[in-house]
């Protein structure tokens, strides 16, 4: 039998969980988050979109592929397409194609939490970019795998889901 008490109801929930298996009580703490959904998004040109967002928790900028948390009563892929016009300026109407599913779904802290991250691969049109969300992200730029690939080795990159999407894309093609 599990029971799950909960300890923290904010943005993430907390729970303290324990559990009988074999005879064997075990204690564990689970986070609940709501999962979020993720583009790798390349242009026309062959770049792949990073938006800067500052973090607080990290206390500086980071460079990340867009993504979203799954906040809205709406799909996973639409939750993506609505990220993309509030963090980098790019509509419906610039979209050339995207996956029907994510390319690749993972629990985000696995030993932690069932929250998943759907990342899905994106092809928009090359136009000038700008976030409509100032407040949580301040630019959008497009870059050619070899710079992001530098970016990751002086670790300005350090985003795991921009890491995944990374490495999976350069595997794609």
């Amino acid at each position: 039998m599990e029971t799950n008490e909960l300890i923290y109801d904010g943005y993430v929930k907390i729970y303290n969980c324990k559990r009988e298996k074999n005879g064997k009580k075990e204690a564990y703490t689970k986070v609940a988050l709501r999962g979020a959904s993720a583009g790798i998004v390349i242009n026309e040109e062959g770049k792949m979109a990073l938006v800067s967002q500052y973090r607080p928790i990290l206390g500086k900028n980071t460079l990340e592929i867009p993504a979203g948390t799954l906040d809205k009563n709406i799909t996973k892929q639409e939750i993506i397409i609505e990220e993309l016009e509030e963090e980098c300026g790019i509509n419906r109407n610039n979209i050339i194609s995207i996956t029907k599913d994510p390319i690749i779904t993972y629990n985000i802290i696995e030993n932690m939490s069932d929250g998943e991250m759907n990342i899905y691969l994106i092809k928009v049109k090359s136009i000038d970019s700008k976030p409509q969300e100032t407040d949580d992200v301040e630019e959008v730029n497009f870059y050619s795998l070899n710079e992001i690939e530098e970016l990751i080795k002086n670790r300005t990159i350090t985003d795991p889901k921009t890491l995944i999407a990374f490495y999976m894309y350069k595997d794609m093609i």
